[in-house]
């Protein structure tokens, strides 16, 4: 069995994680009410948001990554898991560029170091999970109707780590004279639903 037909089988017997409800609708609401100065990183955000909805119904990707195994055999650039009560939430980190950015140039180099030494299981997550779960419980479907998001604890602050992360890496770039907008973040997780 070779590389490819090892990650066709992964995909195939992967679990599907149930998807929070009225997920589209929060979306839409948040990229409505962005702020033009954080539009960019926002679509940047979200993007990533879909990808990992993606990831989570295939449940493996190959990614080049810093080196971080994940439960789903591809390598992340960093990892980190919380408990969920029964079962611990485990999640993979990865940076992803804008198409033109080379993952050998030196902005791509500076995002993996930074995020790879990110101890993303001690971030000060706080404030962003109190925002997420204001958010999610005024969110509206497409039509405006309101339709909170129900989600667990762990979901909660798989969702505040991704982006308080994000801020900071986005932060630490800009300091460091590189365009943040050319960088976005995806996340798979494991056992966050519960």
């Amino acid at each position: 069995m070779d590389n490819t037909e090892l990650e066709l089988l992964l995909r195939e017997t992967a679990p599907q994680p149930p998807l929070p409800t009225g997920l589209a609708g929060h979306r839409e609401r948040i990229l409505a009410e962005a702020k033009p100065r954080r539009a960019r990183r926002l679509q940047a955000w979200t993007a990533g948001v879909a990808a990992s909805v993606l990831l989570l119904g295939g449940g493996s990707a190959a990614v080049a990554a810093g080196g971080m195994e994940t439960p789903w055999g591809w390598v992340a650039d960093n990892v980190f898991s919380v408990s969920n009560g029964a079962e611990i939430c485990f999640a993979g980190f990865t940076v992803s560029f804008l198409d033109g950015v080379d993952e050998n140039s030196d902005i791509a180099r500076e995002t993996r170091a930074f995020v790879g030494a990110l101890d993303l299981e001690t971030l000060d997550t706080a404030q962003m999970e109190a925002e997420n779960r204001e958010s999610y419980l005024n969110a509206h479907d497409e039509s405006g109707d309101v339709n909170p998001i129900t989600m667990s604890d762990a979901q909660a602050k798989q969702m505040a780590v991704w982006r308080v992360a994000s801020n900071l890496t986005w932060e630490h770039l800009e300091a460091k004279g590189y365009d943040p907008n050319l960088v976005g973040f995806n996340m798979a997780s494991e056992g966050c639903d519960l």
